[in-house]
């Protein structure tokens, strides 16, 4: 049978907003060990055959055709889209996501066009057309290449018209060019091969990592992924390296690497672990290479412009509150560590139901996203228009709000852009928060084979968010106790937090503290928050994990004291919800279960809940 619910017994009211006690600066400098590349092997030299060809449109001339990177000489399929207007143009560079090419999302470019910008779309080496092997976004591998394709468009030594502006770049890009967006951050200066002074003026990362380890191996730590191993997040992995996975008649070879398919075979064969040679490289290569959050140089830089009272990168993020592979700390991480070392650091941030699944996407708020994105770029590269974004109040026009967040709606509610919420920081998103003391202790009973996330998952979660037709019945869990459930009335939280009766906002990150105890020497600790309807229908607020290692199998961790702070969402409450708090210690396949066997014991949870008026 499944456990009892608990019930909320105790309370503590008005007290800050959860937020303001996470506050983090750059990562300590590490030393990571060499980078695993793979590069001159199959590039298409002498295969392909080099340059670009136009044809011409009302609404744009498009040049395209093959490019090598000065790197190693693989071919590299590029387009470049010119406005018919006379240049010199901006150049916005649009960067694909993992397994895509050059053509993906390419709608966007119209209204990039539209606005008189030049677009540079290439397919990453390994996709689409394009020679050589993945390098998985690698800083000085596709970092380099994306130098060497802006370089030589704007040398335009074909002699094609091209009147590109060397000096207004920006990078813009989605998940896996999302996190290239932001890697292209550490070289913003850098001479073409005919030695024209290019210049990124901006950067726009679309739902991106910001450390690619902490976003597929997460262990509870925003500020270090890397010494206690977290647990892999199994299905978004594997959906990715297969999806990944290149056929092309015309490019017989596999496009990934020896190293990614034995970094994987190892990711799905061992338990977590940083142990070398494999375990090791995966950390070095994650985190050192390919994740701008362990660029000490980037940091370095920041503060040396701040010194120097020298201009730094303007950001503009746009992250998913619903999107479970690059979540909400991927943005905090790094928008917390900017403003930690310059206050007005000009970065801003969009918050809402984007990205990867369970993301709903809708049409209307990826409109609203890329409008503000093309606002920013406006201002930023060419100059026009005010500065973004304005709080929208009248008595203070001059007042910026740099955070955009956007309610989260059932994805049968269109999108309104009335629901979108402009604060000034990400920790103004909150105006008050709720302690809920939950009594009742729990035995977590890890099973290994459990699949207690089954339908939690986000791949599983389109079908299974309310039970809907089509979707099974949820399976008893395969060992009683291995969930441990608390609900508590969403009235008590809105009155414990100092609101009126009525509907609320949970906004922010909500936070679960509890004490663990247990003989195992390793253990995954997963959380669920749940809103809970009159009528029963439930649906996912939002998740976190927490990964425990005593660092020897010889000694037990005892007795822990353990806070998961969970993803975050901005979600309307009503007055007759409950809220329910789920304990877990298996989130599969989301999160790839632990293979240590271990009894915890659950004790003295607390679940504090960010919160402001609708």
């Amino acid at each position: 049978m499944r456990p009892r619910p608990f019930v909320l017994c105790a309370l503590v009211v008005a007290l800050p907003p959860v937020a303001l006690r996470a506050q983090v600066g750059p990562p300590p400098q590490r030393n990571f060990g060499p980078d695993a590349t793979r590069t001159h092997v199959f590039t298409g030299a002498g295969v392909t055959q080099t340059g670009l060809t136009c044809s011409s449109s009302p609404l744009s001339r498009d040049c395209s055709g093959f490019l090598a990177s000065d790197l190693d000489g693989t071919v590299l399929d590029v387009t470049v889209r010119i406005p018919p207007e006379t240049g010199p143009h901006p150049l916005v560079v649009n960067l694909h996501g993992y397994g895509g090419n050059k053509n993906s999302s390419s709608a966007w470019d119209d209204k990039l066009i539209a606005r008189g910008y030049a677009v540079l779309r290439y397919s990453a080496r390994g996709f689409g057309k394009s020679w050589g092997k993945v390098n998985l976004a690698d800083r000085d591998v596709e970092l380099r290449d994306l130098r060497s394709m802006i370089g030589q468009v704007v040398d335009d030594a074909q002699g094609l018209g091209l009147q590109l502006n060397a000096d207004a770049v920006a990078v813009l890009g989605a998940s896996y060019g999302g996190g290239q967006s932001w890697l292209a951050a550490l070289q913003p200066r850098f001479d073409s091969p005919a030695l024209k002074r290019v210049r990124i003026r901006t950067i726009v990362p679309i739902v991106p990592w910001t450390d690619l380890l902490a976003s597929l191996r997460p262990n509870g730590d925003e500020s270090n992924s890397i010494d206690v191993p977290g647990f892999y997040k199994l299905s978004f992995l594997e959906g990715l390296f297969v999806g990944g996975l290149r056929r092309d008649r015309d490019r017989p070879y596999l496009n990934y690497p020896d190293y990614l398919l034995a970094w994987n075979a190892y990711i799905l064969g061992t338990e977590p672990n940083n142990l070398p040679p494999v375990g090791q490289q995966i950390v070095d290569g994650m985190a050192g290479y390919r994740s701008i959050w362990w660029q000490n140089a980037f940091f370095e830089a920041v503060r040396a412009n701040k010194k120097a009272n020298l201009p730094q990168l303007p950001v503009f993020e746009v992250q998913g509150f619903t999107d479970d592979l690059f979540p909400l700390p991927e943005a905090l991480r790094m928008y917390r560590a900017l403003k930690s070392l310059d206050p007005d650091y000009p970065i801003a941030e969009y918050f809402g139901d984007v990205g990867h699944p369970r993301a709903a996407n809708k049409g209307g708020e990826v409109d609203y996203a890329l409008e503000r994105a093309l606002e920013w770029l406006d201002f930023h590269l060419i100059g026009k228009g005010a500065a973004p974004f304005s709080c929208g109040d009248p008595a203070a026009p001059q007042l910026r709000c740099d955070v955009l967040a956007a309610i989260t709606r059932p994805a049968s509610s269109p999108f309104d852009a009335a629901d979108v919420r402009r604060v000034n920081g990400v920790d103004a998103l909150a105006t008050g928060s709720a302690v809920e003391e939950l009594p009742g202790d729990a035995v977590l009973t890890f099973n290994p084979a459990s699949i207690g996330g089954l339908f939690a998952d986000p791949f599983v979660f389109a079908a299974c968010e309310q039970l809907q037709a089509g979707c099974p019945a949820p399976l008893p869990d395969v060992v009683p106790g291995d969930v441990a459930v608390y609900t508590v009335p969403a009235s008590r939280v809105a009155a414990d937090a100092g609101l009126p009766p009525g509907r609320f906002l949970v906004a922010g990150r909500p936070l679960v503290s509890f004490a663990a105890t247990t003989a195992a020497f390793r253990v995954q600790l997963d959380v669920r928050l749940y809103q809970v309807s009159a009528t029963g229908g439930s649906t996912l607020i939002t998740r976190g994990t927490h990964a425990l290692d005593s660092g020897s199998p010889a000694v037990p961790l005892g007795r822990r004291e353990v806070r998961i702070a969970t993803h975050g969402n901005l979600v309307e409450i009503g007055e007759g919800d409950t809220v329910r708090l789920e304990i877990t210690n298996v989130d599969t396949p989301y999160i790839a279960p632990s293979r240590v066997p271990s009894l915890t014991h659950v004790s003295e949870v607390k679940l504090e809940v960010p919160v402001r008026q609708p």
